[in-house]
């Protein structure tokens, strides 16, 4: 049973460098959506400003109440009043006559003089609050749509990337952990994203108007947030590192969580045949444990930054305590009332920097997704699918010459050199691992050869344009994968855009029409996951429609009908004799019986060809084909 491999310690320079990609994606997207930016910066001032205002009241109110005249007055102690307090007198005064102005326009009259300035203190809350309400629906509304369009745009790139990549890279990834990059990883991309586009424009926002209030009406406070900025920044800096290393180990567990449930559900009728219900279980859970265990830390890493982050802040907010005493009582520089103005902004601004907190951590969560993200995407693609000479009709003549190819250090072809007529059927056989699946492989160009050549119609494979070959080829393996959607659709994926009269005609060729006629709704029925809906030979016909629609001049059957039953197969077997006539077909078969009619039988043995020949000159040769063909029909062999 699999394990679970421990993930490796995250070096600080592979964090820089995720921060870094990060921030270009940001910047990317920033440049590519700017209509969008701009509208969150211009709503997020406006609800900065609207969030903001009714804290100014506070200074025409509470003078209000004190009972203070309009004009300004000296301070306590007989100072004369500053630029500071001549502005905030000022506002008071110019506040009151707009009061006066607004009752006027309303038709509303007090006993109390002061009532003016009191009711236009609640009508300017209330059109604070509506006003504010409309900016914060678009900056969460524009905010969050902005998010969603990176991470989509991110799932764009890596399904593009995805089919670019060759063949050989699945290879040696678990699909589990591909689909856990695409889903996994960029929904913690798009949850920080959400969480942090609309704090990230907002709140610094809120924080200069924070400043603002302070530097007009009591500068002096502002020494406060030289001591408060600080204390809260530093945890976060440091906290956020660990944050993205502890994001990017749970991400991986996270993939292996997802690569064992897939195992499950993929193999579940093996799990089922041999009893590994418990094993499988033991395996996920042990898998779930270890993600659990590092979500852990990283929860851990977040909380330490926000406990610091609050020592901060009550740091800073003990220093503004002893510092408004000193200016009201000793210094006198402050009148009392201001000293509410003072306390409002400040303690709003640890929520303001408590919030940047949270979006810094979600960023470097987003951060430790991208690596893995990135690591594949600087995949190299397959060179293979780029450039190459256009070719319009391919006439089927393929000829390998001294073909060399391994596996890493395991050699598989050992100098193969073999002449494919056009229009002739080959078939390969041979023992397990004698190269037949890679001869296969290397002709449809999933890989080149290491060494030698491939040629078709006299020209080097490798010098055609691959799209242009492969529009040219079709391939019938021997479990053809099926989509989940129609009949008609899966036939019509062998040639895109075919007319339902050529997809009935393929699906006549494969011996299939007359089932999917009597199916309730014929072509438009939903074949299921894998072809689920359908039996073995149905599906295996359904795809030989699949490439007949296509009218390949190279057809590839790779064991097609070792899967199916004895009636299943002759059914098969009819409608690939049918698809092979006047094109070239290349036919991997274990059931040598189904080969007999080949115009030309290749017996390969470790990557060599030992013999060619037709059935009748192999079997009167008396050679490693009779041998084979004995064995096989005295079922010595399957």
């Amino acid at each position: 049973m699999r394990g679970v491999t421990p993930a490796a310690e995250a070096d600080p320079s592979d964090q820089s460098q995720s921060l870094r990609a990060l921030l270009r994606r940001l910047w990317a997207g920033v440049c590519r959506y700017k209509g969008m930016v701009v509208a969150m910066v211009v709503f997020g001032f406006l609800e900065a400003a609207f969030t903001k205002l009714p804290f100014v009241l506070v200074k025409p109110l509470m003078a209000e109440l004190a009972g203070e005249p309009a004009a300004p007055a000296p301070l306590p102690g007989g100072n004369d009043p500053g630029v500071a307090e001549q502005l905030a007198t000022d506002f008071n005064v110019w506040f009151r006559g707009f009061a006066e102005q607004l009752a006027h326009t309303l038709g509303y009259t007090f006993d109390h003089p002061g009532m003016n300035v009191v009711v236009a203190c609640g009508i300017v809350a209330v059109l604070c609050g509506l006003l504010g309400a409309v900016t914060i629906y678009f900056v969460q509304t524009i905010s969050r749509l902005f998010a969603i369009r990176i991470v989509a745009d991110l799932r764009a790139e890596l399904a593009r990337h995805f089919l670019a990549l060759p063949v050989r890279f699945y290879g040696r990834r678990r699909m589990g952990e591909l689909i856990s990059k695409v889903t996994n990883d960029t929904q913690v991309m798009q949850r920080s994203f959400e969480l942090a586009s609309d704090n990230v424009v907002v709140d610094p926002l809120m924080i200069v108007f924070n400043i603002a209030i302070l530097a007009w009406f009591v500068p002096q406070a502002l020494l406060v947030l030289v001591v408060m900025v600080p204390a809260m920044v530093i945890p976060l800096y440091r906290q956020g590192r660990r944050v993205s290393k502890r994001s990017s180990k749970s991400l991986q567990a996270m993939g292996e969580t997802t690569e064992s449930l897939n195992q499950i559900l993929t193999g579940i009728r093996t799990v089922k045949s041999f009893q590994l219900e418990a094993a499988m279980l033991r395996d996920f859970e042990a898998t779930t444990r270890t993600f659990l265990d590092r979500v852990f830390h990283m929860l851990r890493a977040k909380g330490r930054s926000m406990a610091q982050t609050f020592v901060g802040y009550q740091v800073g907010f003990g220093i503004l305590l002893v510092l408004l005493g000193y200016v009201v009582l000793v210094d006198k520089q402050v009148r009392f009332d201001d000293v509410t103005l003072v306390i409002m902004p400040l303690s709003t601004t640890y929520q303001h920097v408590k919030r940047l907190t949270r979006s810094y951590h979600v960023l470097m969560e987003s951060a430790g997704a991208l690596r893995g993200i990135e690591a594949i995407l600087h995949e190299p693609v397959d060179e293979a699918a780029t450039g190459g000479r256009p070719i319009a009709t391919v006439r089927g003549e393929i000829e390998l010459r001294d073909v060399h190819f391994a596996y890493g250090d395991e050699p598989v072809l050992r100098g193969l050199s073999l002449h494919i007529p056009a229009g002739r059927t080959v078939a390969l056989v041979g023992e397990s691992g004698s190269g037949k699946t890679t001869t296969v492989d290397l002709i449809q160009r999933f890989h080149d050869p290491q060494q030698g050549s491939i040629l078709v119609d006299g020209v080097d494979l490798r010098e055609l344009r691959l799209a242009d070959y492969r529009a040219h080829t079709a391939v019938v393996s021997q479990q053809s994968f099926l989509f989940n959607t129609t009949i008609r659709a899966n036939i019509e994926f062998g040639k895109p855009g075919a007319t339902m009269t050529e997809i009935e005609a393929a699906a006549r060729a494969a011996n299939i029409h007359d089932f999917i006629a009597s199916l309730p709704q014929g072509y438009d029925t939903v074949v299921g996951e894998r072809g689920g809906n359908l039996s073995g030979g149905q599906q295996q016909r359904l795809a030989i429609a699949r490439a007949i629609v296509r009218d390949p001049a190279i057809l590839f059957l790779d064991e097609a009908t070792s899967a199916l039953d004895s009636e299943n197969e002759r059914a098969v077997q009819k409608a690939l004799d049918a698809v092979r006539r006047g094109r070239t077909s290349i036919v991997i078969a274990h059931r040598l019986s189904t080969i007999v009619g080949a115009d030309l039988i290749v017996v390969l043995e470790k990557g060599r060809v030992v013999e060619v020949g037709t059935h009748e000159q192999l079997f009167a040769g008396n050679g490693v084909y009779r041998r084979m063909f004995d064995a096989y029909s005295t079922g010595s062999v399957a």
